[in-house]
């Protein structure tokens, strides 16, 4: 029987909310493997073994932010390791530190990706609707695929946010690792459709929601009536980027290739008219366009480890 581990990527958590997420998962799966892009105290590793029960809990210390892709790489190495701890994996569901998965959600995944197997698919990620945790917060898009397939309640996507997605360890093999170089945003995007194009496929369950906290909240924009991100433009200029690069990438269709470039010119008017004339989120939107253009990848700047002060508080990572 298939074992299915967990994986959660955490950076400055807010640790009662990663304590509940360990919580909730620890009883759906056979271990927990944390990578931990900031500082970990004894103390906090301790409270999540306590918050797993008896399900083991691997914390895993980079030593250095090394972003989404490549926490997620090392997640899915240590599933694939075949360590005693990790025998017989046969799907990981990876998470970040800012979902809330209800009780039941990974075992209703598994569920659901057996069913697609068994109606013929090929599904190399299955996961849940992401909808808003709190008001403030707006949710993920979700695309429909153009083939409009539906199985179970389950949908087919172009791509789906990897919080909350169960992998297949397998499918995964074949497809190849997350983009380490993209570092945060559209690592989800990119993997899914390099799935796609391998002849696999990506789906998201209408039933199953997963509260999800997308940026600081949200921002109106005067005139438009659009609800944008509250995203820093340190974060604006890494996703523009990232969005750019997917141009140069033959497995990305052509409709997402046309869509990135209306809507980054919209949301950089759209950033100029909430921010009423400041540039500074626009002016990212633009820099990140550029540097994705010419393959500029990798942490971006101010993206460095956290570190504690002597009292042991976290603190926000020294500008590069």
């Amino acid at each position: 029987m298939q074992r299915i581990v967990a994986g959660i990527v955490t950076y400055n958590p807010d640790f009662p909310v990663l304590q509940e997420l360990v919580s909730t998962v620890a009883a759906e799966v056979a271990a927990v493997v944390v990578v931990a892009n900031s500082p970990m105290s004894t103390r906090q590793r301790a409270l999540l073994r306590q918050a797993a029960g008896d399900t083991p809990v691997h914390v895993d210390d980079p030593g250095d932010n090394i972003g989404l892709g490549g926490a997620y790489e090392r997640i899915m190495a240590r599933a694939d390791s075949g360590e005693e701890a990790f025998r017989k994996v046969g799907r990981v569901v990876l998470f970040d530190q800012d979902s809330s998965p209800p009780a039941g959600m990974v075992k209703a995944l598994v569920a659901r990706m057996d069913t697609l197997v068994r109606m013929g698919e090929r599904p190399a990620l299955v996961g849940p609707t992401p909808v808003a945790a709190t008001p403030m917060h707006k949710p993920p898009t979700i695309f429909g695929h153009s083939s409009g397939r539906s199985v179970a309640d389950t949908r087919a996507v172009w791509f789906a946010i990897s919080s909350g997605s169960l992998i297949d360890v397998a499918a995964f093999r074949h497809i190849g690792a997350f983009r380490s170089d993209f570092f945060i945003d559209a690592v989800d995007i990119e993997w899914c459709f390099r799935a796609w194009s391998a002849g696999y496929s990506c789906w998201t369950a209408n039933d199953l929601l997963m509260p999800h906290r997308l940026g600081g909240g949200q921002v109106s924009v005067p005139l438009l009536g659009w609800e944008l991100p509250m995203q820093t433009p340190l974060r604006l200029g890494t996703y523009a980027r990232n969005q750019a690069a997917l141009l140069r990438v033959g497995h990305v269709p052509r409709q997402w290739k046309v869509r990135v470039c209306l809507y980054l010119a919209a949301q950089t008017v759209a950033y100029w008219l909430a921010d009423h004339g400041r540039t500074a989120r626009p002016r990212s939107l633009v820099k990140g366009f550029v540097a994705g253009l010419a393959g500029r990848l990798g942490p971006p700047q101010e993206s460095g480890r956290a570190r504690p002060d002597a009292a042991g508080t976290i603190l926000p990572p020294r500008s590069a």
